[in-house]
C-alpha cells in the first residue's frame, strides 16, 4: 500500500463541493489527512491537514466555509491558501508573529471536468496518463 498510494492520483472532490472562496472539505488520502479548499483567491488547493508546529489536525470539520484554519493545540492560524498568518491570542485576536511555514500543499493537484485529483508525490505519471489508463477520459474532450 505504501508504494501504491504515494505514487498514485486520487479523486478528492468535485468542484461543485467547494464553489466559493473559503469552502472546504476534509478527507484522508492514503494515510494522510487533507483539506480541499477554494482559497480566497479562487484557486483550488489540497493542503495537508497537519499543523506545522506540533503536527496535529488543524481542521476537524468534515466540510464548511472558513476564512482561516486554527490549530487548537497552540493557536497557529492559517489562511485558506495555507499561509501562516499568526497566533490566536486572548479574545480571539490574532497576534502576528515572525514568518512561519504554512500548511504543506499536496505536490500535484489537477482538475478535469470538474473532478479534483491530488497526488502526494511530486514524481510519477501525469494526471492525464493516469486518467487515460483508468479510461476516465474515454469519450471526453480534454
Amino acid at each position: 500500500m505504501t508504494h501504491n498510494w504515494q505514487h498514485s492520483w486520487y479523486y478528492v472532490a468535485d468542484e461543485s463541493e467547494i464553489p466559493s472562496p473559503g469552502d472546504f472539505k476534509t478527507l484522508v488520502v492514503g494515510e494522510q489527512p487533507v483539506i480541499v479548499v477554494r482559497g480566497e483567491d479562487g484557486q483550488i488547493r489540497v493542503l495537508f491537514n497537519i499543523c506545522r508546529h506540533r503536527e496535529v489536525i488543524v481542521c476537524h470539520e468534515e466540510r464548511g466555509q472558513a476564512t482561516r484554519f486554527v490549530c487548537l493545540f497552540h493557536g497557529w492560524i492559517y489562511d485558506t491558501t495555507g499561509n501562516f498568518i499568526g497566533l490566536k491570542s486572548a479574545g480571539d485576536t490574532t497576534r502576528t508573529f515572525r514568518k512561519r511555514r504554512g500548511l504543506t500543499p499536496a505536490p500535484r493537484v489537477g482538475v478535469v471536468h470538474g473532478c479534483i485529483f491530488a497526488s502526494l508525490n511530486s514524481e510519477g505519471e501525469t494526471l492525464d496518463t493516469y486518467l487515460r489508463k483508468t479510461k476516465f477520459l474515454d469519450g471526453r474532450k480534454t
